[in-house]
């Protein structure tokens, strides 16, 4: 399927003279060409350097030997970057997919690189590779120029692939079929659109599927050359071939795709989809400035209307508003004296104790009574944030809203230390003093006033869990039993909402992947019109998502997805949390400020499934929830008339992004 990717080492014109040479590559068609003209043509294209080359190297061997000794002679290196070649399975069908940019160069690459694993290492390639006698056992051949018989091989060739992929072998697929080049309607260079032969292969095989991404990418010269016609392109891969001479090609290995999770898929073209948007997303982010947009730009205008470089577009990351890095960052402030705090935690009234299990207390407080501990909540936000790439970038995170609002606080009596906070608002009582500004919600998004009729509502924000308690979801579990136990105190709540974020650090793949799945899958257009974000994010769909079908990708194979763009990190586990609630989503915010893009959610707890209520309110909490929350039509969240309850959020998702994924 690698249209451009011809021979390796295509014709010598310095030999062309003598065809009947055994080291010549020159095509027999080019060998017709009178010599006057064929000599200075085919060293004009580089052909006549890397037909010496070739015929340079020695004879014999096996493929592993010649790919070994043409990137040498080449003077290419190898750095494999994500996971590795170590993780590569030695035995059993497995299916490798790569993106295109060079052309021969890649499957020298990875013959070296993959042969000493698999032994058994086969290519579904341009039948013009199988004119290197070298290379001519590994290679399945299809011919992606069409034509008279192309059909008809091409069948032949799949046939090949589909047995020694089913009979335990290891196969590598260019599913473009052809070398990446410019775009122009998607104004980058990259693959043209995979062809889904790669999704019907591996559904037939049942294979597990690795993707593979190079890094890097021929000429301007050669992709400008292609907009005039696909065969000065092809023409200028010899060329190509030598600039990449005494140079170092980067490729990163992803995780592996499990054939029961391409099972799930609902054809081959969504196969096909998933397998290549996992395949860029391990492409890196941008260094400096080019020429061309990212893949998959993601317009997130701030105050000033500008698009952030964080989520994607020509400048660097490190030169992001949300970045860390690039935000200003001053010291955390120290950590208050010991003795303190629990002189103020042992202060507060017993009514305020919402539970005591194990070595873990729960208490309800206010900054008023509490200022010390209150310190301590905005210095571990701080600390809890800037970890994961957000963070106010002041010594603590406190505003004013902390002054209002009610603080649930975790502490651990073990280790004498506060383990986690969420900040709770009584939304009834703050409009009531102060309108909308008193909400911190407010401040992120637009609500129209319809939105605060109803039943009573909680604003849930500020979450964190300590980095010292990450490890153990126990922490997350009772600071929602403090939650369970905190409503139940207040008579009437049916509504939880606030934002729940991730951090711009994140790749333009992931955060426009999980806006998109979100949207589609948990979102709620009656809320949507009565709230908008103030910094409201376009939703450009991914290509790629768009031939997913909404059943088609589920929460796990995005969390999958997510993992593989951030080197490990996924989607916050608080999105998982509130979407088992019942949790929609609205709409989103960008917060450059603290580098975050918030998503709000909203949960209508009586649309929550009672198992789940059931863990953070106890059973005879739940009986009672449900006896003093009144259920009549209109009462409940306005605007989710169209459907089940909408998502409880946490505040900034500093936990949520330091917690790991679903």
């Amino acid at each position: 399927m690698a249209r451009a990717a011809s021979a390796p080492f295509p014709a010598c014109p310095e030999h062309s003279a003598h065809p009947e040479h055994p080291r010549s590559l020159v095509p027999a068609a080019a060998r017709r060409i009178p010599a006057p003209l064929r000599i200075p043509l085919l060293h004009l294209l580089g052909v006549g350097r890397i037909d010496s080359l070739y015929r340079s190297m020695p004879q014999g061997g096996t493929p592993l030997d010649f790919a070994r000794l043409a990137l040498d002679v080449l003077g290419v290196s190898v750095r494999a970057e994500a996971e590795g070649f170590e993780g590569v399975p030695a035995t059993g069908p497995l299916v490798m997919v790569a993106n295109h940019p060079f052309g021969a160069l890649e499957g020298l690459v990875l013959a070296t690189a993959l042969l000493p694993v698999r032994p058994d290492l086969r290519f579904l390639a341009n039948y013009m590779l199988a004119a290197v006698p070298e290379l001519r056992e590994l290679i399945f051949s299809v011919d992606p120029f069409g034509g008279d018989g192309a059909q008809r091989r091409n069948m032949a060739g799949l046939r090949q692939a589909i047995r020694h992929v089913g009979e335990g072998g290891a196969l590598v697929v260019f599913p473009s079929g052809t070398v990446s080049h410019l775009q122009p309607l998607r104004r980058e260079i990259t693959d043209p659109t995979w062809q889904s032969t790669v999704g019907r292969l591996v559904r037939r095989t049942g294979a597990d599927a690795l993707p593979l991404y190079f890094h890097g990418r021929n000429s301007m010269l050669f992709n400008l050359m292609g907009l005039l016609h696909p065969a000065a392109r092809t023409a200028l891969l010899p060329k190509e071939l030598l600039r990449k001479r005494n140079t170092t090609v980067t490729l990163s290995v992803g995780r592996s795709v499990a054939a029961a999770t391409l099972n799930e898929l609902p054809d081959d073209a969504a196969r096909t989809a998933y397998l290549r948007m996992r395949c860029y997303a391990l492409k890196p982010r941008p260094r400096r400035v080019l020429s061309l947009p990212l893949l998959l730009p993601l317009l997130l205008p701030g105050k000033s209307g500008a698009v952030p470089d964080a989520v994607g577009t020509a400048a660097s990351v490190s030169a992001s508003p949300a970045s860390p890095a690039a935000r200003r960052m001053r010291p955390i402030a120290a950590a208050r004296p010991l003795e303190l705090l629990e002189a103020e935690l042992a202060a507060i009234p017993p009514a305020d104790v919402l539970l005591r299990e194990g070595p873990w207390t729960i208490v309800e407080t206010s900054a008023d009574r509490s200022p010390e501990l209150v310190r301590e909540i905005g210095r571990l936000r701080e600390v809890t944030f800037r970890a994961v790439g957000e963070g106010s970038g002041a010594p603590l995170d406190l505003d004013a809203f902390d002054a209002d609002y009610r603080h649930l606080i975790l502490w651990h009596e073990g280790d004498r230390a506060l383990a986690g906070a969420y900040r709770l608002g009584e939304v009834d009582a703050i409009l009531d003093a102060q309108g909308q500004r008193g909400l911190y919600s407010a401040s992120l998004f637009r609500f129209r006033p319809e939105f605060f009729g109803g039943a009573p509502a909680l604003e849930l924000g500020r979450a964190f869990v300590a980095a010292d308690y990450q490890r153990d979801y126990a922490p997350l579990l009772l600071l929602w039993k403090g939650i369970g136990r905190f409503i139940l105190k207040r008579p009437g709540v049916r509504r939880l909402f606030g934002p729940v974020s991730v951090s711009l650090d994140y790749t333009p793949y992931s955060l426009n992947a999980i806006m998109d799945y979100l949207t589609r899958h948990h979102g709620c257009p009656a809320t949507a019109r009565l709230v908008r974000g103030r910094a409201t994010p376009s939703l450009r769909q991914p290509g790629c998502l768009r031939r997913i079908e909404p059943a088609g990708l589920d929460w796990n194979g995005l969390c999958a997805l997510v993992r593989d763009m951030e080197g490990g990190r996924t989607i916050p586990i608080l999105f998982k949390h509130y979407l088992k609630l019942g949790g929609r989503i609205a709409t989103f915010h960008v917060d450059r400020a603290f580098g975050s893009l918030d998503a709000f959610l909203i949960i209508d707890l009586l649309e929550s499934p009672p198992r789940m209520l059931q863990r953070f309110m106890g059973a005879d909490g739940l009986e009672r929830y449900y006896a003093q929350t009144p259920r009549g039509t209109g009462e409940g969240a306005p605007g989710m008339e169209d459907g089940a309850g909408a998502p409880g959020s946490n505040g900034r998702g500093g936990l949520a992004a330091a917690s790991g994924g679903a």
